[in-house]
């Protein structure tokens, strides 16, 4: 019986590492694309709250 740890064929090695790359800036690319899609949702809640904000200061002028 053997008990020695087998090696990988280093052509595996490398390939498996550059599948370990590629993912890691595709879920980079994910995280960025996340973050753009809050700003969007954080700009469009500071634009509501402006908007009652002027409708509430439009009363006090009337």
């Amino acid at each position: 019986m053997n008990n020695q740890p087998l090696m990988p064929n280093p052509s595996v090695d490398l390939r498996l590492l550059s599948n370990l790359r590629r993912n890691r800036l595709e879920i980079e690319a994910l995280g960025l694309q996340f973050d753009e899609v809050l700003a969007r949702f954080d700009e469009e809640i500071r634009q509501q709250r402006l908007q009652r904000i002027q409708k509430s200061l439009s009363l006090f002028d009337n």
